[in-house]
């Protein structure tokens, strides 16, 4: 009997065979396969199961080999994978080892499609050549980067980053570990299982995720995070009726709420979810202490994915920034303020809240005008009716304009509307009420206009303005009822006519309604909204658009892809002045994926060094315009720059600040001396600072301080005509007028280097005047130039010129010894490569070191190693290795 049992399964292996050889590859020949290797290791013995398995092998290589061109041959390529595996488990051979290294190799070639066919085997290929050159961890932690990254856009990327991540853990290699949750952040910011994935494994302070989910109201309307909260910061309590502590939360923040009321519209709103899943949400609790906030439900109460990804602690006040940002706090690590009586200190949690930047009201007006559309229907030139900003955003030329044919919206209609949308940055320094109002203003005009030219043929104009009116009031106000109005217009919308490119507008509004259900596939709408030809086709309203659309659902993949191709491609166009100013905004730039949380000692370090950070504007913006100097007569940009940097500071004309919250703006006369010292102190005198009131009348550099004592600024006193309602202001960028200056940076031919909004600070403690760094690097980088084009000898006398070394016995006038010059890490990095480059090693590694050392300093004062100090090693290291 166990003769025939044999030669039937003979038989039917053979038969087998011969499917397999002379037929196509499918789900059912790799399943097929499958059923033959389990019914191997079935087998009576050892001796039966290597049997059999060699068949299946064979059987596999033979399918392999008939079908050696086609893409499916790699679904066999998987299976022979596992079997070889399977028999190496039973016949630890050298001969199976090399064969199963070479099934790794095949597999690698596979096609991003099959990824999770190739990765398994792509990483035992890796770990076996790195067992065979003794590789320690140091090694191996390098060898995961381009591992990783070969599966980073593929269906396996999270499991490779999960994979990867307990790798670098296990080698402790700290780098490795932030890059890999930058990468995760970057590819799957929403996910829920990564986010819970890394809370397991990290055990750091303060973890930061963006919140994101859809969550139905006590009144049973939708709710999709950050969509409905970005723009303004939310402290979402989680909190159940079980035991003291929930109630006490409720009651307490609650009380707080009430009498912060006017302190929170606008900036901070408190959102509930009750953990016990009750039929109210916990409305009636909420409301019973006085409280007005939106009550949501939440399925499954502690056993939900969104409990045990954000939340963990009952009761629980999570913080999310106005971009949809959250502090997720470890728990025992968590400090709460409590007042005497043991209860929540609510007012310091306010208190300290409001002190960040993510909860001021300019900033969070900046968010919630660019979510709302604001820069898809504002001209910050000159209106024209028959070419409104739509039209201008094509770049129409005159045989495009509308013609005033049939029932048209009168021009003196259509100017009033535009004219009610308050232009930046006056529009972020107006007040919640006053917000509201202005957009309540634009929606009454818009309705009039539409009830008395109900058959216009460009009425289309009218309908845009009223659609970002809607969203505006939702987004300012957080009532749905107003995007639900911008959803029906949107409707009624594109059942009407309208030019090419007139219905952006309401595409937005469109893709938004389609982005609320939590079943749909976010990728897909915005992909949809992008257009057939992709993001390298696509206009650069309609990005800026589908950016937005971006930042509702926290894909920062799309977001990162649009704002490259904007700032590329897009800067030019006025209509994109805007969009291009909030995207390249360094303050914005910043704390668009960042965690709410500044309170560790290295976050405040970090940021300063960011904001500060010499690097140039990665756009390419020109400024042209006309100021006035001193005289009255006109100063051209850029015709009339004579330096190679122009510093150009902004502000308002005064009064100014003379002592701590007098209300008025800081004065800019410290700033304004230190920029003019600095050009001054420029050996080859390259550098012009230029002071500029939003004034229309000239200013004589002479100020008077509260002594009445006369003294000059120094530089070049400048004034815009009709101040910050200039095109300039526009094209800049400025946020803020209120907080101080606003500086830029150009060169000799207008280009942007950088833009310092008065949103941000001139300089940070820890990472210097932004500025200076911002010249320095550009010295750094002129001598780099000079060096690549085989100018050594000439970057070096540059440099020595800008940054010469020190003498020890060098001594001033009076015979005093010279202390020794503190320069700018850029001015050190460049001299030790122009050393290098003209063969002075001995001076290029004493240079070397100190770069290597101060940025070693700087990444530790940020708890971090950046990668800015492994090329500095590696450059050290080089120039050790030539020496010796």
């Amino acid at each position: 009997m166990t003769f025939f049992r044999n030669l039937n399964l003979l038989a039917f292996g053979l038969c087998l065979t011969c499917l397999f050889v002379y037929s196509n590859i499918s789900q059912e020949t790799v399943a097929s396969l499958d059923k033959t290797l389990e019914d191997a290791k079935k087998a009576s013995s050892d001796a039966r199961k290597r049997l059999a398995v060699r068949r299946a092998i064979r059987n596999a290589e033979e399918l392999i080999n008939a079908n050696e061109n086609k893409p499916e041959r790699f679904l066999v390529l998987a299976f022979l994978f596992r079997a070889q595996q399977t028999l190496i488990t039973l016949d630890d051979d050298s001969k199976q080892r090399v064969a199963l290294l070479e099934t790794c190799r095949a597999l690698m070639k596979a096609p991003k499609d099959f990824a999770h066919l190739a990765f398994e085997a792509d990483l035992l290929l890796s770990q076996a050549e790195l067992a065979k050159k003794g590789a320690g961890n140091e090694e191996r932690a390098a060898a995961l980067r381009p591992f990783v990254a070969r599966y980073l856009e593929t269906s396996e990327s999270a499991k490779v980053l999960r994979l990867a991540m307990v790798m670098a853990l296990e080698y402790g290699d700290v780098k490795l570990i932030a890059d890999l949750r930058e990468m995760i952040a970057t590819y799957h910011a929403a996910d829920h299982e990564m986010i819970a994935f890394q809370r397991d494994k990290l055990g750091g302070q303060v973890f930061g995720a963006p919140f994101s989910g859809t969550f139905k109201r006590s009144d049973g309307q939708l709710l999709r995070f950050p969509m409905d909260g970005f723009g303004r910061s939310i402290l979402m309590l989680f909190w159940s009726k079980e035991g003291e502590e929930g109630i006490a939360a409720v009651k307490g923040l609650a009380e707080t709420t009430q009498r912060l009321k006017d302190e929170l519209a606008g900036r901070m709103e408190v959102i509930s979810f009750n953990l016990d899943e009750l039929p109210d949400a916990g409305e009636s609790v909420i409301r019973k202490y006085g409280a007005d906030w939106q009550c949501l439900h939440l399925p499954e109460g502690k056993n939900s994915s969104i409990y045990k990804t954000y939340v963990r602690r009952n009761p629980l006040a999570l913080r999310v920034s106005s971009t949809g940002q959250s502090a997720i706090i470890m728990a025992g690590v968590g400090r709460v303020r409590l007042k005497e009586d043991g209860t929540t200190d609510w007012d310091r949690t306010f208190g300290s809240a409001f002190a960040r930047p993510w909860t001021r009201y300019n900033y969070c007006s900046q968010l919630s005008s660019i979510s709302a559309g604001d820069f898809l229907v504002f001209d910050p030139l000159d209106f024209d009716p028959t070419c409104p900003p739509e039209l201008k955003a094509l770049q129409v030329g005159d045989s495009n304009k509308l013609k005033r044919e049939g029932n048209f919206v009168p021009d003196e209609v259509l100017i009033d509307i535009q004219q009610s949308i308050v232009a930046p940055p006056t529009r972020y320094l107006l007040s919640y009420d006053e917000t509201l109002a202005t957009y309540s203003k634009t929606l009454e005009l818009c309705r009039k206009a539409i009830s008395d030219h109900a058959d216009a043929s460009n009425l289309w104009i009218v309908r845009n303005r009223l659609m970002v009116s809607l969203m505006g009031l939702w987004k300012v106000g957080g009532d749905l009822k107003y995007l639900e109005m911008a959803f029906e217009e949107a409707d009624e919308f594109m059942d009407k006519s309208y030019p090419v490119g007139g219905d952006v507008v309401a595409r937005l509004c469109l893709a938004r309604q389609l982005l609320r259900d939590p079943d749909v596939d976010t990728r897909e709408v915005i992909d949809n909204f992008v257009g057939p030809t992709g993001p390298s086709k696509a206009t650069g309203v309609v990005l800026a658009a589908a950016s937005v659309l971006a930042m509702d659902v926290c894909d920062r993949i799309r977001f990162e892809q649009f704002r490259e191709i904007i700032t590329m491609r897009h800067t030019e166009n006025p209509m994109m002045w805007t969009k291009v100013a909030f995207l390249l905004n360094r303050q914005h730039e910043y704390w668009m994926f960042q965690v709410p949380f500044t309170a560790g000692w290295s976050y405040g370090r970090r940021e300063g060094r960011f904001l500060s950070r010499g690097d140039p504007e990665e756009a390419n913006r020109k400024l042209k315009g006309i100021l006035l100097d001193a005289e009255g007569n006109p100063f051209r940009i850029p015709e009339d720059l004579e330096k190679e940097y122009t510093i150009m500071s902004f502000s308002s004309p005064g009064p100014w600040s003379t002592q701590r919250d007098d209300g008025l703006p800081p004065s800019p006369i410290g700033n304004i001396r230190n920029y003019s010292d600095f050009a001054a102190a420029r050996p080859n005198s390259d550098v012009e600072a230029c002071f500029v009131l939003f004034s229309e009348q000239p200013h004589s550099g002479v100020i008077r301080d509260r002594k009445g004592v006369e003294s000059a600024l120094g530089g070049t006193m400048l004034s815009l005509p009709n101040g910050i309602s200039n095109p300039l202001v526009h094209q800049i960028g400025m946020l803020s007028t209120d907080r101080g200056l606003n500086t830029v940076v150009i060169d000799q031919q207008g280009r942007l280097i950088a833009v310092i909004s008065g949103l941000g600070s001139q300089s940070s403690r820890f990472g210097g005047n932004v500025v200076m760094n911002v010249i320095a690097r550009q010295d750094e980088l002129r001598v780099l130039g000079m060096i690549e084009k085989g100018e050594a000898s000439k970057a070096k006398d540059f440099i020595y010129t800008i940054a010469p070394r020190y003498d020890p016995d060098a001594v001033d006038e009076r015979g005093r010894k010279l202390r020794k010059p503190n320069y700018n890490i850029s001015h050190l990095r460049a001299r030790a490569r122009a050393s290098f480059a003209v063969g002075e090693l001995d001076k290029a590694l004493v240079d070397a070191e100190q770069v290597y050392f101060k940025q070693l300093s700087q990444d530790g004062a940020m708890s971090m190693k950046s990668d800015q100090l492994a090329v500095d090693e590696a450059f050290r290291d080089e120039i050790k290795r030539r020496i010796n």
